[in-house]
């Protein structure tokens, strides 16, 4: 029988000297050269084939012991420390594979909906979703359902106001006053029910080997390219996804309050006031713009030829819109389509967090260009929490959710 603990030391050494060669280049801030990337090739292979001979081995010695379902043998190695940060995650998951730090993170994928990958370390995946209010419009600002740690893909049903016809917007509920002892009345709230169920959204990115290697860059680059994806892909589904295979959005569901346009492919200062007024006030409303319509904000006037949004050519444009937050949209729809302005208060939206982020990465679909596909993918849901408008008292409808229509015929 062979020494394990001598031959896991020669791995250990072997990747202790890898780790230095990484961050010697770290330091100097630089990838590998080319003579650096033939001598890092070698020492992979040279520890997968030790990698290959200590689990032969450590077979071996099982059976011999007449313990072949034991785990671990007796002269196991303490677990190695946590990963420094996603570059160390992701350059285990495509280059060392066998990495007794990638078992605990393997174990976390099991029970849940996904299929391949391993889960990425909370504290790097808590980063990627960490989006503040200027980088993403819905998540910031919604009403956010974390996963649960037991079965986290689990569909959720949440209690939705009934809007509908005898109920008001408190969903029915009616309040009066009553005096001491006064028999209490009886109250219908009706609500609806308000299932989500996280669905699975991916995103791939393809880096080379060799920049695989320099972690810095693979820290910086996939962070901020998957954290933008995220973003981006999340916003359009919850701003205008249409349920199928992905959230529902709010702009385009049975909640949101149309206003009918003056005039065609314009908008107006008319406009813009008769949207707030259909708004349901007191909480965080947001205008959310197309950037196609920023000429006509920029040249709008009054009756008298005054200009209105921007009065001062010298200053920045403003980011308010008669006093809430105005942010602009890549993908919103372009000038005249409904809803090139929407006016939104996102605490009426809600989201169902699955489990996730699970990475991924493959050499075999680009395995001659000696490049990387690595794919980041999570589960995630998303509704509207009313089913319509809401109608105050004096029967006056309003909505959290308020976009431009076209003109009435």
């Amino acid at each position: 029988m062979k020494n394990l603990i001598e031959m896991r030391k020669k791995l250990e050494a072997k990747k202790n000297e890898m780790r230095a060669m990484i961050e010697a280049a770290q330091g100097e801030k630089r990838s590998f050269t080319d003579e650096e990337e033939t001598k890092y090739s070698a020492m992979e292979d040279e520890m997968r084939s030790l990698e290959s001979e200590i689990k032969l081995e450590e077979r071996a010695q099982q059976m011999a012991m007449g313990g072949a379902g034991t785990k671990r043998t007796v002269d196991d190695p303490k677990h190695e420390s946590e990963f420094r940060d996603l570059a160390d995650f992701v350059h285990s998951v495509r280059f060392l594979p066998h990495d007794s730090r990638l078992n605990e993170y393997r174990e976390m994928t099991m029970g849940t909906k996904t299929s391949g990958g391993i889960f990425v370390p909370p504290q790097f995946s808590a980063q990627m979703f960490e989006v503040s209010p200027e980088e993403a419009i819905v998540r910031p600002r919604a009403l956010v359902v974390p996963a649960a740690e037991e079965a986290p893909d689990a569909d959720i049903t949440f209690p939705a106001l009934d809007q509908g016809a005898g109920s008001n917007m408190y969903g029915g509920v009616e309040v009066q006053w009553i005096g001491e002892g006064d028999e209490k009345p009886d109250t219908g709230v009706k609500l609806k029910d308000l299932n989500l169920a996280p669905k699975e959204v991916a995103g791939t990115i393809v880096v080379t080997d060799k920049l695989l290697r320099n972690a810095p860059v693979v820290n910086t680059l996939i962070n901020r390219l998957f954290r933008n994806a995220i973003a981006g892909s999340e916003d359009a589904a919850f701003l205008y996804g249409n349920g199928a295979a992905k959230p529902t959005g709010a702009i385009n569901s049975a909640a949101t309050l149309t206003v009918p346009r003056k005039t065609a492919n314009k908008i107006s200062y008319t406009d813009i006031v008769n949207m707030l007024a259909r708004a349901k006030m007191g909480g965080r409303l947001i205008w959310i713009a197309s950037q196609s319509i920023m000429p006509q904000l920029l040249t709008m006037t009054d009756d008298s030829g005054r200009l209105i949004f921007q009065p001062n050519a010298n200053d920045a444009m403003l980011g308010t819109l008669l006093g809430y937050p105005l942010r602009f949209s890549e993908r919103g729809p372009l000038l005249g389509a409904a809803g090139d302005l929407v006016l939104a208060d996102w605490q009426y939206y809600i989201i169902k967090d699955g489990a996730g982020i699970f990475i991924q990465a493959s050499e075999h679909v680009l395995f001659k260009s000696n490049k990387t596909m690595i794919k980041a993918f999570w589960n995630t849901d998303g509704k509207p929490w009313l089913t319509g408008p809401f109608k105050l008292e004096n029967g006056y409808e309003v909505s959290p959710f308020v976009k431009l229509g076209v003109p009435q015929p």
